[in-house]
């Protein structure tokens, strides 16, 4: 019967911000909502030892993922790496949302810098917007991604809608403020 209810669960949204800082460490929030109408992460929620398997195995199976992506900062690989993940209820709707905090540094240095990432192409099964904040002051000169996206000014807003085709190679590059970096 609980694998009958975990199967329900289907995905319909997902949203994703980076909060970029001087230092180079970038903090990701990201979210999938998923359609459980039989309930099988209310039912999750309620069992504190349900709870902690199944944020477990989410997060063991988001870092398989992430360690499948190749990322890199300034042409220097760097890993990412879950820290945090959880359930939330979306009020009183059929909706849950799963929700992961990771992390990944990179070096970044005077002038432009860049951040690369190569991503297993497919079609996006659902909508869903990234937003990339950067400190104040940044200037993203250069974006090159199969996504939409606008800029502004230190913001980076991406999207694709359910059937884009999503993934392959991913750059953008920017300039920070002028202050002290690490110019190695």
């Amino acid at each position: 019967m609980e694998r009958y209810l975990s199967e329900s669960v289907e995905p319909v949204h997902a949203d994703s911000f980076f909060s970029v800082g001087l230092s180079g460490e970038i903090h990701e929030r990201l979210s999938f909502e998923y359609f459980d109408p039989e309930g099988y992460y209310r039912k999750v929620i309620r069992d504190q030892g349900l709870l902690e398997k199944e944020t477990e195995k989410l997060a063991s199976n988001m870092q398989y993922f992430l360690d499948k992506e190749r990322v890199e900062i300034n042409k220097e690989r760097v890993k990412s790496r879950v820290d945090y993940c959880d359930i939330f209820t979306k009020g009183h709707s059929e909706i849950v949302a799963v929700i992961y905090l990771i992390d990944f540094a990179g070096r970044f240095h005077d002038g432009v810098n860049q951040i690369e990432t190569w991503l297993e192409e497919e079609e996006a099964p659902y909508d869903f917007e990234i937003i990339w904040r950067f400190p104040v002051g940044t200037r993203v000169t250069e974006i090159d991604t199969a996504l939409s996206f606008e800029i502004y000014g230190d913001l980076v807003m991406l999207w694709a809608d359910e059937g884009d085709e999503v993934g392959g190679y991913e750059r953008m590059e920017f300039e920070l403020p002028n202050v002290m970096m690490d110019t190695r």
